[in-house]
């Protein structure tokens, strides 16, 4: 049976900087995903790993008591064995591996030479490489190494340097736009870098019809256009020929940005996925998390993510799907913009951020208890589907410095485990309430949490009352959305589309606001038939795009939605200049 899941993913996010100076804060990025033994394991950036038998429930086992490494790490299966070895920048780095991840029980291989974002690859052959780079200065390496001793064999060859001058979606900057630096919520400004070179990093390496897909990450994982590209050859090492269809992954509007440095795989079906890092960047600028999209290779041999809606509701099939057209199940998003009340509010963090469609805004409640809560009026009763609750972490930096509950105060299980927990309600009339998910005596602590109903409820309210936050922290919710169907019209097909390409890897992109739209999702690519990337905005009708290829003809179409559909609209041709 299809399961249904919504990035970021539903995952128990570990928190970082608990016991150090500086804000607190969850964080899970630069995550290696791969199927081991009938298993999904997934290392990221967090000390431990997670497991799942089908890419849906997952379970954290933490790396306190493992002798493996988790700064960007990586795991693969090379001659029945799970490889894992991770990034070091004064030591040579080992290479661990194991026939039983959930065992323990990892034995080293080698320490061949200090690496960073590591990938390893086993081709067809049994031949073995390794790549590695992240730098805004160096390139992606690739060498091959012994099956036997991992140690490597020649000498490294430079693979992939970063080219914004010409690959407009590697500036380095936000939206690509190098007069612009980077902004923590609230700020209204900040000077643009003094060296806006690129970070050209995170290689993953797949191999489909005879090609070489070698992926990379770029410009920098704190901003909303950290994306994937590909190079292609027809030998491990090259040399490679870049895709003009870059980048391969890329979310840069939406709830939440961000779909870079990630991973590649089959599921047990057959079915491509790429998994990615996702971005907050409130409490720090490494505030992350993952999202997992559907991918493939086209007819001509393009490799493509569809990040099409990607933090929307997408299927989880148990079946083979064509992965641009069978992984949305319909459910339209209904809290955008509307009503909302709460038990009380922090000045600065109102009860209206959680329906702003902005992962950086958030609601948090002015007392410190149980019992606070919020309620959203959806306008109208309509059919609901699923709630995704979306907590932040608010000043836990100052609050475990209170005593009594500071970390060497409290009890070990609040420290390792905390929990979240919750109570959420619906109605009709706001006076009548039914519950729809009870997780006040929950032992997780799940900060994107995505409750499915078996069936389409027809309410108007969604309540959330919190019971307990970790650390005694305030309830804070950066976003409570509501999925389903309004039940009424799609927005017509947006008119009048105007594009003006101003500078060889940017356009200008306007249009005419269509009534009854919450938003619109901005696709382009080579052709027609190739738009695979997209750029979800809200409350606006103009976009401009410096994601842009140089040299390269392009096209670009609108869709208009809101809670009751979308709507397509026509291709307009955005010729090179």
């Amino acid at each position: 049976m299809d399961k249904i899941i919504c990035n970021p993913l539903n995952l128990e996010y570990q928190f970082r900087n608990l016991s150090g100076s500086g804000q607190a804060f969850r964080s899970c990025a630069d995550p290696s995903l791969v199927l081991f033994k009938g298993r999904y394991f997934l290392f990221s950036s967090t000390k431990g790993f997670y497991y799942s038998d089908d890419l849906y429930s997952w379970t954290f086992v933490s790396g306190e008591n493992l002798p493996v490494q988790f700064g960007a790490p990586d795991i693969r299966e090379v001659d029945g064995w799970l490889y894992q070895c991770a990034s070091d920048n004064k030591e040579p780095c080992p290479i661990y591996r194991t026939k039983a991840p959930l065992s323990g029980e990892f034995e080293e291989v080698s320490r061949p030479f200090i690496f960073w974002d590591p990938n390893m690859f086993e081709d067809d052959d049994g031949r073995v490489y390794l790549y590695w780079g992240c730098s805004n200065k160096l390139p992606i390496y690739g060498v091959e190494m012994d099956k036997e001793t991992m140690m490597p064999i020649g000498d490294r060859v430079e693979l992939i340097f970063g080219h914004p001058e010409k690959y407009g979606w590697e500036r380095n900057a936000p939206d690509n736009n190098l007069e612009k630096g980077f902004l923590f919520p609230g700020e209204v400004s900040a000077e643009p870098l003094g060296d806006p070179s690129p970070w050209i990093e995170g290689p993953w390496m797949t191999k489909h019809g005879g090609k070489y897909y070698l992926q990379y990450a770029g410009p920098a994982t704190e901003l909303n256009v950290y994306s994937n590209g590909v190079y292609v050859s027809d030998t491990p090492l090259g040399p490679f020929t870049y895709e003009i269809n870059n980048p391969m992954s890329t979310k840069p509007g939406g709830f939440i940005p961000s779909a870079g440095h990630g991973s590649t795989l089959q599921d047990q079906y057959g079915n491509w996925w790429h998994i990615a890092s996702m971005l907050i960047g409130v409490n720090n600028a490494f505030e992350r998390r993952v999202g997992i999209f559907p991918a493939g290779f086209d007819d001509d041999g393009v490799m493509f993510c569809n990040n099409h809606f990607g933090d929307y509701p997408m299927l989880l099939p148990d079946h083979k799907m064509d992965p641009l057209k069978d992984s949305f199940p319909g459910w339209m998003l209904l809290s955008y913009k509307k009503a909302v009340t709460a038990s009380s509010a922090l000045p600065g963090f109102p009860a209206e951020n959680i329906a702003d469609e902005n992962i950086r805004t958030y609601w948090a409640a002015a007392a410190r208890r149980r019992g606070e809560y919020i309620v959203m009026d959806l306008g109208g009763v309509v059919s609901v589907n699923a709630v995704q609750l979306n907590f932040m972490e608010h000043n836990l930096a100052e609050l475990l410095t209170v005593p009594g509950n500071r970390l060497g105060d409290l009890e070990r299980e609040k420290v390792e485990h905390p929990k979240l927990r919750w109570l959420l309600e619906g109605s009709q009339d706001g006076e009548n309430w039914e519950i729809l998910c009870d997780k006040r005596t929950a032992e997780t602590s799940l900060t994107h949490d995505f409750i499915c109903f078996d069936a389409a409820k027809k309410l108007r309210y969604i309540k959330l009352t919190g019971f307990e936050m970790p650390f005694g922290s305030n309830l804070a919710l950066s976003g409570m959305r509501v999925f389903g169907n309004a039940g009424g019209n799609a927005p017509g097909p947006v008119q009048n589309v105007k594009t003006e390409r101003f500078e060889p890897m940017s356009v200008n992109i306007a249009w005419d606001a269509v009534p009854g739209a919450d938003g619109y999702n901005v696709c382009w690519g080579t052709s027609p038939e190739k738009l695979y990337n997209s750029w979800m905005v809200y409350g606006q009708n103009e976009l401009t795009l410096r994601m842009l290829t140089e040299g390269v003809d392009y096209f670009v179409s609108v869709d208009a939605f809101n809670g009751s559909g979308i709507t397509k609209g026509s291709c307009v041709a955005v010729k090179s200049c």
